[in-house]
């Protein structure tokens, strides 16, 4: 089974540099694109992370390290991305997250009727602090609307990988295109240039980053950052493969 596999911006802010890099500088900062990535080509459209939805409460946690916040554009909301590439999320099968932190899971429940694939030994490792705020995203539909997994593929040409490292629960999504198989890293590697030089992120421990690095350029062929702006000039419009 091949896909289709696209980028779709719902957000835009700019990070401190020693949260990006391990040796990154204080007083700088990165520019980050926050992604939805729509996959195509099979029986129902589906997506890896579905963006944030409270940002006031997200951006006041995060204002230290991501001055001035998140910001959508006109168009940016995970809703209004979805419909500019004609997708009904009541539509959408399954939502794959690379972790559960806010920013890449938090509107979930616009999609009634997919599930959420997470790790399941990140996800029990982190369940006291993570449980409240996904208990809010799944909201009636817990816990069937849940699925824990581990190293295996879901569906046919869709695997998951457990990397650890930026949180327990951090997992890669192995995607197999016309173009190979495309390996969204999530926050393990924020920019190419943590996965190209390599240059390790912040606030991780390096062996943790580079074993999981390993695992991620074991799961696949094309390795994607989590936040990248470049994603956008090296696959015109965000387009990975066409499915």
């Amino acid at each position: 089974m091949q896909y289709g596999l696209r980028a779709l911006v719902v957000g835009r802010c700019d990070v401190a540099e020693p949260v990006v890099f391990a040796d990154g500088r204080d007083g700088r900062t990165e520019p980050f694109l926050l992604y939805v990535w729509l996959i195509t080509g099979g029986p129902s459209p589906m997506l890896v992370d579905t963006g944030p939805k409270d940002l006031a409460t997200f951006n006041a946690a995060t204002a230290a390290y991501i001055p001035g916040g998140i910001v959508q554009r006109p168009g940016e909301t995970t809703p209004e991305a979805l419909a500019r590439a004609g997708v009904d999320p009541a539509d959408v099968s399954h939502v794959f997250v690379t972790h559960l932190h806010p920013d890449h899971y938090e509107q979930f429940d616009l999609f009634p009727n997919a599930t959420l694939v997470a790790n399941g030994d990140g996800f029990r490792q982190s369940l006291a602090g993570i449980r409240p705020n996904v208990m809010r995203a799944l909201a009636a539909r817990w816990p069937e609307s849940l699925r824990l997994v581990g190293d295996e593929e879901v569906v046919p040409g869709i695997r998951t990988a457990w990397l650890g490292c930026h949180s327990p629960c951090s997992q890669a999504v192995g995607v197999d295109t016309a173009a190979g198989a495309a390996v969204l890293c999530g926050d393990v590697a924020y920019l190419y240039r943590n996965i190209e030089q390599p240059r390790p992120i912040g606030w991780a421990d390096a062996a943790e980053w580079h074993a999981a690095m390993g695992r991620a350029r074991a799961a696949g062929d094309i390795l994607l950052p989590g936040h990248d702006p470049l994603i956008l000039d090296r696959f015109g419009d965000g387009v990975v493969a066409v499915g």
